[in-house]
């Protein structure tokens, strides 16, 4: 389906049924709940470190003991479902690769997968973040490392989606993953990027989650709690031949499927989310980073990555520590939770319309 805003914005039949669909988004606006937020955030700093390396044998600490109560949580929410909801965990065991993984390790996203009511509708929905924290050293997975905002409050933001979104009926199915293995080169993400590719699944859209509950600016302590930045991509790496690769340099792949997801995230999350502005970014990510929603455009799917307004370095990937009266590291009180209520308000109201309509093109 191409993301043309016709086809997303104007609804498939009629005014009453038009009326209808604000109504149910603006119901998904209003149930975002703040001190949940900041419940999921609080509870995901206190397994000390959720590196990739670390245990996942751990019952209190640890990536295992993280994943698994990302489990117990998508659990509880699938009792709402009416049995429409499967969970599970995506696994694999990763060998050393010489890079960021030194040794065997269990891979594990916990996903769970909200099935549509139209059995002939193939479409899916993603709304994804990543659930390995790390500090400086990206091989250290003994330190303590919160990750409240990287990517704590991305986490927070697909858990609460999938609370208040497994309680509704969509024609389309929506899928809840917290990758694991991000930080080390996104191996959660192309695990299940490369399965979505192979088994031919029909994802629309995927709303990759990292970084969104930090509205200061690092080097100069400027406030935005109004702007959330939209990357996203125009060609995939993949098969790009020399004349391709240079549209893609050039930006002159401005009618891709992933922008214009973008452009329709900036048109809907507007509309119905009182103060939120939508800042479109033409590029993949930011200059020299990654995130998870690359895996997917690189197999073709269209994706963007939803984060703060302002780099903040100081609360990023740092060893916590204080320096020259400063606190440095990813702690939950660098978190706005207004702010962040926001930006999973917007990501609601972008899902479910689409999802709502059999209309494609």
């Amino acid at each position: 389906m191409k993301y043309t805003l016709l086809a997303l914005l104007i609804p498939f039949v009629g005014f009453s049924q038009t009326r209808s669909k604000d109504d149910e988004i603006k119901k998904y606006v209003s149930e975002v709940r703040s001190d949940s937020l900041k419940s999921y955030i609080n509870t995901l700093v206190g397994f000390h470190t959720r590196h990739t390396l670390s245990s996942v044998d751990g019952k209190d600490q640890g990536i295992g003991a993280a994943r698994n109560w990302v489990l117990g949580k998508f659990r509880d929410y699938a009792k709402n479902s009416g049995g429409r909801m499967e969970v599970y965990i995506q696994q694999e065991d990763i060998q050393p690769d010489g890079k960021r993984i030194d040794k065997a390790v269990n891979l594990g996203n916990p996903v769970a997968f909200l099935k549509g009511t139209d059995p002939n509708d193939q479409r899916i929905f993603l709304i994804s973040a990543h659930l390995d924290s790390r500090v400086t050293d990206v091989m250290n997975r003994v330190s303590f490392a919160p990750g409240a905002n990287d990517d704590g409050s991305g986490v927070s933001a697909v858990i609460e989606s999938a609370r208040i979104l497994s309680r509704s009926s969509f024609p389309a199915s929506v899928i809840f993953v917290a990758f694991s293995g991000e930080e080390q080169s996104l191996l959660g993400s192309k695990l299940f990027a490369d399965k979505a590719k192979k088994e031919n699944w029909q994802i629309e859209a995927v709303l990759n989650n990292d970084m969104i509950g930090n509205p200061e600016a690092g080097e100069t302590g400027e406030v935005n709690t109004r702007t959330l930045r939209v990357f996203s991509e125009g060609l995939s790496y993949a098969k790009l031949d020399k004349k391709a690769m240079n549209i893609r340099n050039l930006g002159l792949e401005n009618d891709s499927e992933s922008r214009q997801l973008a452009r329709y995230i900036k048109e809907i999350a507007e509309k119905y989310v009182k103060g939120l502005d939508i800042k479109m970014i033409y590029r993949n990510d930011r200059f020299l980073r990654g995130g998870d929603h690359s895996s997917f455009v690189n197999q073709g799917f269209p994706s963007v990555r939803l984060t703060e307004y302002y780099e903040n370095y100081d609360h990023q990937h740092q060893d916590i520590r204080v320096e020259n009266n400063k606190q440095y590291g990813d702690l939950p009180e660098f978190i706005d939770y207004n702010y962040l209520k926001k930006k999973c308000s917007g990501q609601y109201c972008c899902t479910g319309q689409p999802c709502q309509s059999s209309l494609k093109t």
